[in-house]
């Protein structure tokens, strides 16, 4: 679980002012009203709050984010039993689905928000014999509406900020001309890559693309058919590679492939078709590529597997262009036509 409502300043500073000045009011009025039981309670989840930020450092973040749910459903439970009696009294824990699907997502908060519901419809008739004749059916209608009325805001609202964030990110990491990654997106995922890298022990060929005389491409035809043949090449790249493939943007006219659990001869024959692919586009026959690869292994350093993948890049370059260069780890650089 991400746990989005700790990236959100404001949703930190609403929690720390419900900690600070809601559920301490709340408290007094309880224990004025009689209720010093949930008097208590209601002090416990205040310091339950305020002691997020020092959870966060000694657990992490969702760890810590697990644990004050964890908490807050267990006091908003216990807490919701002495004032089974007052309706108006018992019905603001109707603000518990907020708090639950704000930190923990659709999908923890949800389970939360059902068994919270489920935990106060047992109390009214189960644990309180004839409570339910005595305050009568509507105003048990009228509280099973307000919470579950909250549940729905706090689901829709959640939802419409996920696909935001969603939306956003992929603004953030996509090139909106091809629709690849970016270098920003690309860079991400080879760190996580490397990571499962390590764990299981696979091994990623890198591969570098550069368009040759792409500049004269542009000045010939103009940047407009420049961005065509950019588009052309992308589409051509999402036709050879596989969908577990991480293909990017790398700059202006460079490209950057991570090929997943693929080793340097299985990465030749599919670099090679690419080739064959790029040479045939049909608006732009003059357009090739030039290609450097690398293989990235487990416990190799990232950024000298891409360091050999543009020397390679640079080595096709010289060679002639339209080929592969291939670096395999520890050899001579081979050329495959």
């Amino acid at each position: 679980m991400q746990t989005p409502a700790f990236k959100q300043p404001v949703l930190i500073r609403l929690m720390m002012g419900i900690a600070l000045v809601i559920l301490p009011v709340l408290s007094w009025v309880d224990y004025q009203q009689g209720y010093p039981f949930s008097a208590l309670v209601e002090l416990v989840a205040a310091v339950t709050l305020l002691s997020l930020v020092l959870t966060i450092r000694l657990l992490g973040l969702e760890r810590a984010a697990r644990c004050t749910l964890v908490i807050m459903f267990a006091l908003a439970a216990l807490g919701s039993v002495e004032k089974l009696s007052s309706t108006p009294n018992f019905a603001w824990f109707t603000v518990m689905p907020f708090l639950y699907i704000s930190l923990g997502g659709l999908r923890l908060g949800g389970v939360l928000t059902v068994s919270h519901f489920l935990f106060i419809a047992l109390c009214y008739f189960s644990l309180e014999q004839g409570l339910v004749a005595r305050i009568g059916t509507g105003a048990l209608v009228q509280v099973s509406l307000a919470y579950l009325t909250a549940a729905g805001l706090a689901i829709s609202y959640e939802h419409v900020q996920r696909r935001l964030r969603q939306r956003l990110q992929t603004l953030a990491e996509h090139d909106p001309l091809t629709g690849l990654l970016n270098r920003r997106g690309m860079e991400k995922r080879l760190q996580e890559l490397s990571g499962f890298l390590r764990r299981h022990d696979m091994v990623v060929t890198l591969a570098l693309l550069d368009i040759d005389h792409f500049k004269q491409v542009n000045d010939r035809h103009g940047h407009d058919s420049g961005d065509r043949a950019l588009q052309q090449i992308a589409g051509a790249l999402r036709h050879v590679f596989r969908s577990s493939d991480y293909l990017s943007r790398w700059g202006g006219d460079e490209f950057l492939v991570a090929l997943t659990r693929t080793g340097m001869n299985d990465a030749r024959s599919v670099l090679e078709r690419l080739l064959s692919e790029i040479n045939g586009l049909p608006d732009f026959p003059q357009v090739s590529l030039s290609i450097g690869a690398a293989e990235w292994r487990p416990g190799a350093d990232l950024s000298a597997a891409l360091k050999q993948a543009d020397v390679a890049l640079y080595e096709a370059k010289k060679r002639g262009r339209n080929i592969l260069v291939a670096a395999p780890e520890g050899q001579p650089l081979l050329t495959a036509v």
